[in-house]
């Protein structure tokens, strides 16, 4: 692919720099399960895994979103409407993971039972609603720090609606760990489908379903 070529490609897909921090994800992950580290892994350790976890999970569904917001805004500053809008939302999903990490130690609670927890979640119409508030991101100012912060407070309000349509999906992956790679490719697809697919909500039932099994699987 010549400069040219590459150039027109990034600027009619401003999100691919986001798809490939993503993939950059994913493979520090496989490279991480075949060479685990022996014995407990301390706090902040855990937590870098789940930053790198968050971003390989949840960013592939708001790849659109991400889309629609950069094309929104002034060419020059669309590189940065993604770093701010992505550096808000994942802040908000390692404020997540690091109270889900302190606190499941305590509770003693397994992947399992948390799976069958997010069966019922599925099932609910709050969940729906999240999932379609998630969308919902206002116009933002053309420039200057106004633009910056907007983005952030963007990124940090979409990072909050996901976190209450997904939080017992990741839950449980906070209790399987960044080495269940397979749960997790498995969960990717949930979330990204229910983000990305029109009348996702028809998805509720099949869903449901396939994490119910994956709850047994996971407690047997």
């Amino acid at each position: 692919m010549t400069a040219l070529a590459l150039r027109r490609t990034t600027w009619g897909h401003p999100e691919l720099a986001a798809g490939g921090a993503a993939a950059a994800a994913w493979a520090l992950l496989g490279v991480h399960a075949l060479h685990p580290h022996s014995g407990t892994e301390p706090f902040l350790g855990a937590l870098a895994g789940w930053v790198v976890m968050a971003t390989a999970m949840m960013v592939p569904g708001a790849l659109a979103d991400v889309r629609r917001l950069a094309l929104s805004s002034m060419w020059q500053r669309r590189r940065r409407t993604i770093a701010f809008f992505l550096g808000g939302y994942l802040t908000v999903w390692t404020a997540f993971g690091a109270l889900a990490l302190a606190a499941l130690p305590l509770l003693g609670v397994s992947a399992g039972v948390l799976l069958a927890a997010a069966t019922a979640w599925e099932l609910t119409p709050w969940k729906w609603r999240a999932v379609r508030r998630c969308h919902l991101i206002e116009p933002l100012p053309p420039r200057g720090a106004r633009a910056d912060a907007a983005c952030a407070r963007a990124g940090l309000g979409y990072g909050v609606r996901c976190v209450t349509s997904c939080w017992a999906t990741m839950l449980a992956m906070a209790a399987a760990g960044h080495l269940a790679l397979g749960l997790m490719a498995f969960l990717t697809m949930v979330s990204a489908a229910e983000k990305l697919v029109v009348r996702s909500a028809r998805l509720r039932r099949p869903v449901a379903a396939a994490l119910a099994g994956a709850a047994v699987v996971a407690l047997l």
